[in-house]
């Protein structure tokens, strides 16, 4: 009898083990991967609003070539796109209309330091607190975003991460062409 014990702990043991690897294989809950969104987002804030206090102020209009966008532009283009992908993806409404989005890069009242830090963190904040509120379980929701794609909430959510990333990264030569040094990456945080 001991040793028929013995083997039915063993088997449970490996059974008990091998579902660790299983499980571990398996993708994450979605609070886990509203959490990670959510900490994603903050970081992306706080080394965007490091951008801006690093261009000196008499620079926010530094292009690097003349089809370029300004450093400023720049930022309001990041700013517009956090509200209209993310409010689109979160299907919520944007504080801004569609028109005031598309002509936010050229709105000169935000092309001084103290207005383009505040609309820039605007929108950081807006995407942060949709996130937020977000039922955890629409995350894998499929939505149509721009009436083109078919994605999940998710899906867009990271559309939205990866533009606001290509194009602060855009902004470093512009900090080096200015003689500043873009802010250290803080890739682990």
């Amino acid at each position: 009898m001991k040793k028929g014990l013995f083997i039915s702990t063993i088997i449970i043991l490996n059974f008990i083990i091998l579902m660790g690897f299983v499980l571990a294989g398996t993708k994450p809950p979605v609070d886990d991967l509203k959490t990670e969104l959510i900490t994603d987002w903050k970081w992306a804030r706080e080394y965007t609003l490091a951008y801006i206090e690093t261009m000196p102020e008499d620079q926010l209009q530094f292009k690097p070539t003349e089809q370029s966008r300004s450093f400023a532009e720049q930022m309001l283009h990041i700013t517009g796109s956090n509200f209209g992908f993310s409010g689109q993806a979160l299907g919520i409404s944007t504080p801004l209309t569609m028109e005031e989005l598309l002509a936010l890069e050229k709105n000169k009242n935000y092309h001084n330091k103290q207005a383009l830090t505040d609309i820039v963190a605007q929108s950081y904040d807006f995407v942060i607190s949709g996130l937020e509120s977000t039922d955890p379980s629409s995350l894998n929701d499929q939505i149509s975003m721009f009436n083109q794609f078919n994605v999940t909430r998710t899906k867009g959510l990271k559309k939205a991460f990866i533009h606001q990333n290509h194009h602060r990264a855009q902004t470093a030569p512009y900090l080096r062409l200015v003689g500043v040094v873009p802010p250290p990456q803080k890739l682990f945080y």
